[in-house]
């Protein structure tokens, strides 16, 4: 029979693998690797965009090809997506095209990869678009608001062309997240898929829009555009969903803290019982 010295460890360790277990068991299946595009628009306040070379990924500086973009704090948020810096704005009726370099292009071969950013219409207007832009060797594809419709689209051009529309309407002065990813064939048709405002640590089995055999070829540059008046944030790019999503609790997670924690209480628990056992047993000494 084992000693209750032995059979309390033997409990210690079950319970130790169990949540143990239970922590690993449930964490999210995909680790998020590095971004290999990430732009906070960490810069002053009150800048202008132009010229603006932080951020990681790109070839170089934000150019302004038509209209001007500002700096402004603070940045854009959702939910618990880790963000940092300020964000870029656009004014009202003022056509504005902001365009940067990636050092390196995607697409073009087969593969896939995903985009997120927050953007925020920042007014009302039907006939004005707020749009990010894929801007590739072959055509460009546009997601946002176009200059033709109320709902969140991904568009293949800037001034509301061919359409393949989402159920979310825009609303003035509230931030989306989106999330598009671009599954590249290499020459064929590619496909696109938009989430919008999605929060779960898996990616979603049904998009809000989605765009078919529609070929961009490399994509070199990105850029945004609109005459709506609008801000953009956070601009992510990586090879899995789990890299541009926000870090929301998972019951993974929970659990894995839960069971860290776990083992720490069974650890003072341990402590505890075992002085409490050598007090009980110490026999006085008689002088």
């Amino acid at each position: 029979m084992s000693s209750p010295r032995t059979t309390h460890s033997a409990g210690l360790n079950f319970h130790r693998a169990v949540l143990a277990a239970l922590g690993v068991a449930l964490l999210p299946a995909t680790v998020s690797a590095a971004l290999s595009v990430y732009e906070p628009f960490n810069y002053t306040a009150l800048a202008s965009l132009g010229g603006q070379n932080g951020g990681t990924g790109f070839s170089g500086a934000w150019t302004a090809t038509t209209g001007t973009s500002t700096v402004n704090t603070p940045g854009l948020t959702f939910g618990s997506l880790t963000v940092l810096g300020n964000r870029a704005t656009t004014a009202a009726s003022t056509a504005t095209t902001q365009t940067r370099g990636l050092s390196s292009p995607v697409g073009g071969v087969t593969g896939t990869t995903y985009f997120s950013f927050l953007l925020r219409p920042d007014n009302t207007a039907a006939a004005n678009n707020a749009e990010f832009a894929l801007i590739g060797g072959t055509a460009s594809l546009f997601i946002g608001k176009p200059s033709n419709g109320n709902n969140y689209v991904l568009d293949t051009t800037a001034t509301g062309g061919t359409q393949n529309a989402s159920s979310t309407a825009y609303t003035s002065g509230t931030a989306v997240l989106m999330v598009l990813r671009a599954d590249f064939v290499g020459g064929g048709g590619d496909t696109f898929k938009l989430f919008i405002n999605p929060n779960a640590s898996v990616e979603p089995g049904v998009a809000d829009a989605t765009k078919s055999a529609y070929d961009v070829g490399t994509v070199s540059t990105i850029q945004f555009n609109g005459n709506l008046g609008f801000s953009i944030d956070e601009l992510k790019i990586g090879s899995s969903y789990a890299d541009v999503v926000p870090e929301t609790g998972t019951w993974g997670s929970m659990i894995a803290v839960l069971g860290i924690g776990g083992i720490a209480w069974l650890r003072q628990r341990a402590v505890r019982r075992a002085a409490k056992a050598a007090s009980a047993s110490a026999v006085p000494v008689v002088h």
